[in-house]
């Protein structure tokens, strides 16, 4: 059924395959048997787009050292036994983008 908090600080709605509570903080999806691996698809996917935006509101400020770190962050995500390489490209010049720290 559907529950809002005391204080109105959210609503959560509970059903036999899923929990959802909806708050000041966002949107909280808890999936139960099968469908679990698909939630923590979804949540690895929003996670990217987050620090995509992150990345992309940093670049456009030419805050590129905070760009960077936002990268630096999620790297360790992406590590799953084989090497792998990330380049910005700088779509004008055709070069990579550069920072502290980075080639």
């Amino acid at each position: 059924g559907i529950v809002t908090a005391e204080d109105g600080s959210g609503v959560s709605v509970t059903t036999k395959h899923a929990s959802l509570a909806v708050s000041a903080e966002g949107l909280e999806i808890d999936l139960k048997g099968d469908l679990k691996k698909y939630g923590d698809q979804a949540k690895t996917g929003i996670l990217w787009a987050k620090r995509i935006r992150e990345i992309s509101t940093n670049f456009a400020a030419g805050d590129i050292d905070k760009a960077f770190e936002t990268i630096k962050e999620g790297i360790d995500d992406l590590i799953v036994g084989k090497t792998m390489y990330l380049y910005l490209v700088d779509e004008l010049t055709g070069k990579p983008v550069e920072a502290k720290g980075w080639p």
